[in-house]
């Protein structure tokens, strides 16, 4: 199990994401040619996106996707790529690429579908940024949710699944990419504020969440960055 690397403030735990995300593209790029990031939506990603956008990395050979996000329009307000759009394509770093999970005037299985050959391109990923929920789920791979089993499938082929609305979650229909997509990296940060989701990552983590796959698996080496 990784440890979790505690900063003594959220400015502190920001800095260093933006620094270690930089840092693996960068050596990606060096290394491949190329480099893919998995970012995250949210509202604590948002300021290490401030920051990254403003550090010096080979953004012209890098393809920018996301681990999840609503079925909804840009113009959403819970549009995760909006987010990203706004946050981190921005100056140089909007010299990358950018690889949606939504697509307009499809239906939601569909826009899926479509995301595939996109996060493929993206893949070998330099880093993939992720948060975790309360109830241990990532991406939009939520427990109880019919989506969850596809989206856990270590021997599927699949990048991409479409995420339906409804108990025990989202609100929306999302899009996700799958536990095989996510661990085809260099280095998966996992970003973490509050107590509560410190502790739900401290010591033996339950093997029915499934983040707990993440942080089982040896295919990608995972860090916990965690502030109050």
């Amino acid at each position: 199990m990784p440890k979790i690397e505690v900063f003594p403030t959220r400015e502190a735990l920001y800095d260093a994401a933006a620094s270690t995300i930089a840092g693996a593209l960068t050596t990606a790029v060096a290394t491949h040619g190329k480099a893919g990031f998995a970012a995250t939506g949210g509202t604590t990603p948002a300021p290490v996106y401030d920051r990254l956008a403003t550090l010096t990395v080979p953004w012209d050979k890098v393809t920018v996707t996301l681990s999840d996000d609503r079925f909804v329009p840009l113009d959403h307000p819970g549009s995760n790529e909006a987010l990203v759009r706004r946050h981190l394509l921005t100056g140089d770093a909007a010299k990358a690429a950018f690889a949606p999970l939504y697509f307009d005037g499809v239906d939601h299985e569909a826009s899926a579908a479509k995301a595939e050959e996109g996060v493929a391109q993206a893949l070998p990923f330099g880093v993939v940024l992720l948060g975790v929920g309360a109830d241990g789920h990532f991406a939009s791979l939520f427990p109880g949710n019919p989506a969850l089993a596809a989206g856990l499938d270590p021997d599927t082929d699949r990048l991409v699944v479409a995420v339906p609305k409804g108990e025990p979650a989202p609100d929306l229909p999302r899009i996700s990419l799958t536990f095989q997509a996510l661990i085809q990296a260099s280095l998966i940060v996992l970003l973490v504020t509050g107590e509560a989701k410190r502790e739900l990552l401290a010591g033996e983590v339950d093997p029915d969440l499934p983040i707990a796959r993440i942080l089982k698996q040896d295919r990608a080496p995972v860090r916990i960055l965690w502030a109050e």
